[in-house]
């Protein structure tokens, strides 16, 4: 029962209470309940921290009533002996890859000078995701008489006033400048690439504290960007950066999910494997998870062996890019650096394919 007072009492508990991707992850989850034993396990964990609350005001009018409550008193120095000799735990690890170095701990000074510098490329990639979104309102809305879209004006004057637009590439402040509603859609598409980078920067500076996998997440939300151009100093202020081991996890699971996107893909002819043995291994993943409700990874409700096409495209793409740029994101932890200059988004690189092992 001690724990669960202590768990009350942190903002964690709270936090995750309160996280609107706990309760859409809940809502996944009990529209599988009655097929997948981790939807199953989910929930249960979900209603438990739910009554801890009332677990503990439930205890503590009964030690109240019996007068237990004397018998707790000389019970505390023993139960703070007990956890200060359990504070060793092994830290999680999903499939750590022998190719990507392992993180390590920054210090403090290192730590602000990575902050400062994924704090400018967040904001950037914020302005841009808020143009698309903005870009994409103007040419399938009809706006009002009298009503003047400004976003471009206010983009480039915070960019200026940050000091990022002198780090912009010079294809990124050319399309700044162009007037509203001029975007076509391919500098639009190129623009919302940014949605999965900027969701990671946030998750790496702490403004968000918890990272859905792949699958269970929905897709784009440009107020996620407009938040962040309203109130910059959210993003620039950060000193906070993710653990090592929060990192190592993250990337390990962005594998896991990608590799069986990928063999999904390979299997039902949408992408062309590389020689027959990655045929033959995106044959066999397929074909061992298909239709295994409690064994195979999920997009959204569904199994993979059971997403149309354009999910299985959508999240393939979506995990190699956090697959990639959590990958890049230890690597200049590791040598202390930032975001390397000029900061490039409408460069289109060609896609880039796994090698398989």
């Amino acid at each position: 029962m001690f724990s669960l007072f202590r768990l009350l009492l942190k903002k964690s508990y709270w936090r995750h209470l309160s996280l609107r991707t706990t309760w859409f992850e809940a809502w996944i989850s009990l529209r599988r309940l009655h097929k997948d034993r981790r939807a199953r396990r989910y929930v249960r964990r979900l209603g438990f921290l739910l009554i801890i609350p009332l677990l503990c005001v439930v205890y503590l009018v009964w030690i109240l009533q019996t007068g237990a409550v004397f018998l707790l008193i000389p019970a505390i120095p023993v139960i703070w002996w007990i956890r200060r000799n359990n504070r060793l735990n092994e830290p999680l690890h999903i499939t750590p890859q022998v190719e990507i170095p392992k993180p390590v701990e920054m210090t403090a000074a290192q730590r602000e000078h990575v902050c400062v510098g994924f704090g400018e490329l967040g904001l950037f990639y914020a302005v841009m995701l808020a143009r698309a979104g903005n870009e994409l309102f103007v040419q399938n809305k009809q706006l009002p008489p009298n009503i003047e879209i400004i976003s471009r004006r206010t983009h480039i004057d915070l960019l200026r006033r940050t000091g990022i637009w002198e780090k912009l590439s010079r294809a990124d402040r050319e399309a700044n400048m162009m007037p509203d509603g001029h975007w076509d859609l391919t500098t639009i598409q190129h623009a919302s690439l940014a949605m999965e980078p900027y969701r990671l920067i946030r998750w790496l500076l702490r403004i968000d504290f918890f990272l859905p996998a792949v699958g269970k997440q929905a897709k784009g939300d440009f107020d996620l960007a407009r938040e962040i151009v309203q109130t910059p100093e959210i993003m620039l202020a950060s000193r906070q950066f993710v653990t090592p081991d929060a990192l190592e996890v993250a990337l390990g699971s962005a594998k896991e999910y990608f590799f069986r996107y990928f063999a999904e893909s390979i299997h039902r002819g949408y992408r062309v494997p590389h020689d027959e043995n990655a045929a033959a291994w995106a044959t066999e993943v397929a074909t061992r998870l298909s239709g295994r409700q409690n064994d195979d990874l999920t997009i959204g409700t569904k199994l993979v062996s059971e997403a149309d096409e354009e999910e299985i495209r959508w999240t393939t793409v979506q995990s190699h890019t956090r697959m990639t740029f959590l990958t890049w994101i230890i690597n200049l932890a590791n040598r202390d650096q930032t975001p390397p200059l000029p900061f490039t988004l409408l460069q289109p690189e060609p896609e880039a394919a796994p090698a398989q092992g």
